[in-house]
């Protein structure tokens, strides 16, 4: 028999997606996307209502989508029974890593997969890293879905606003109808400078039913690469600090929504850095597992913009398959893994960029090897109770380390001593307080 070769960007995807399905709780109404990174969101939530006992009600965007949910076994409802949605799962064409402005649609349901998107609390995306971009347009055209009447006219419009108009067709020179029966026009504008003002526009057009701009929408962003697995928000600005998930040991960030004069929100967008001025350095965030080291990491690197890297995601497969199956780790299985950690917190220092890595670093044999090569990180120690942090594994999902493991990683824990470079927190605190005493504390460093 041969084998087809793995995908690398599917295998990707896959990792992001299952980030993302463990977001979702029992009893949410979930909004369910279309495409290929969709695909794996909907086969892991299917896993969990089946294996899991997951009781969730679902509205997919597209048929293909609704198909796939009914033989994963996740129960439908509609927005008579549901019209305010608790979180939609989707893919991306194109992200603005600091805006999270979005170009969707090259899977051809963007007018489904908009009004879910609208009417969900949270809409998180999932991708591939390979999806960021620096503005809009630069990877791939913008879809605009139009009528079929007058399609030409639309066309032509279109033309005049500088795009580059071609209307989606099959292999055989039919045209591509979405679930709706429209068209889809395809739109190379190039670099878009202005999306929220070019989307604006492109609505104004007679016969235009939607765009694939969705601006100002996406909470989250996790998306998978060689670097690991990235979970971020719009960027803060005016001094606020991001509200971070209710369950300090999910690595959830976000941004508190500020109200329009018509009593909508929006996501606040950045004027200047909130802790500009702070010199570049190596963050350690360390503690054992369910001691919030992700949220409090994802919450700096909001703030400060510098690199973050998931160091549970450096692990060698089979350290990660030994955790899986409730084996304690040893020295010697941790060795190359901290060696990694080390390697990538070289990178940052030779980059100049600063860096801020999540590593247990229970030993202080582990820290020295963190310190190799001259590095200076400081480490963030976190800690709280054990109870505290049972009650937290127990609710975590789509991590592979079991509660099982902690009484090991509390024996090794040896907490930093006096002369090591380290700042030691509560986990108990509200992780936003947290993460406010950290910047304070670099800005005088």
């Amino acid at each position: 028999m041969t084998g087809k070769a793995p995908d690398p960007a599917a295998n990707l995807k896959q990792q992001a997606a299952i980030k993302a399905a463990s977001l979702v709780q029992d009893g949410m109404a979930v909004g369910l996307g279309t495409g290929s990174t969709a695909f794996f969101v909907v086969a892991e939530l299917g896993r969990r209502v089946r294996e899991e006992g997951l009781k969730i009600c679902a509205i997919p965007t597209s048929d293909a989508t609704e198909a796939q949910a009914r033989e994963e076994g996740i129960p439908l409802t509609t927005f008579a029974a549901h019209p305010e949605l608790d979180i939609t799962i989707d893919g991306a064409d194109e992200i603005e890593p600091r805006t999270l402005n979005l170009v969707k649609g090259r899977g051809g349901a963007l007018l489904r997969e908009k009004i879910v998107a609208s009417a969900a609390k949270q809409f998180v995306i999932v991708a591939d890293s390979s999806k960021y971009v620096d503005h809009l347009g630069m990877l791939c055209p913008v879809p605009v879905e139009v009528i079929p009447f007058g399609w030409e006219n639309v066309a032509v419009k279109l033309g005049r606003m500088g795009a580059h108009v071609t209307p989606r067709k099959h292999r055989d020179g039919s045209f591509y109808l979405t679930d709706e029966k429209n068209l889809i026009m395809d739109c190379v504008f190039g670099p878009i400078e202005d999306p929220h003002k070019l989307g604006t526009d492109i609505h104004s057009i007679v016969g235009v039913v939607e765009h694939g701009l969705f601006i100002e929408m996406a909470t989250q962003a996790i998306t998978a690469g060689p670097e690991g697995i990235r979970v971020i928000t719009p960027t803060v600005s005016d001094g606020l600090i991001a509200t971070p998930a209710l369950d300090p040991s999910e690595p959830v960030t976000r941004v508190p929504p500020v109200p329009n004069e018509n009593g909508s929100s929006k996501t606040v967008l950045p004027t200047q850095p909130v802790a500009s001025g702070i010199k570049k350095q190596l963050l350690v965030i360390m503690g054992v597992s369910g001691s919030g080291k992700t949220t409090i990491a994802e919450g700096l690197r909001n703030e400060l913009g510098w690199p973050f890297q998931e160091g549970d995601d450096l692990h060698p497969a089979a350290n990660v398959a030994k955790m899986a199956a409730s084996i304690p780790l040893n020295d010697e299985d941790r060795w190359p893994w901290l060696a990694r950690c080390q390697e990538w917190l070289a990178e940052c220092n030779r980059a100049g960029t600063g860096g801020i890595l999540t590593c247990s670093a229970l030993k202080h044999s582990y820290r020295d090897v963190l310190r190799k090569g001259g590095l200076e990180p400081i480490f963030i120690y976190l800690h709280t109770s054990e109870a505290v942090l049972l009650e937290r594994l127990k609710r975590r999902r789509g991590h592979y380390m079991p509660p099982t493991l902690l009484p090991s990683q509390l024996q090794t824990l040896e907490a930093p001593a006096a002369d090591e470079h380290a700042l030691s927190m509560s986990a108990d605190t509200n992780p936003a307080e947290t993460i406010a005493e950290i910047l304070s504390y670099l800005k005088t460093i």
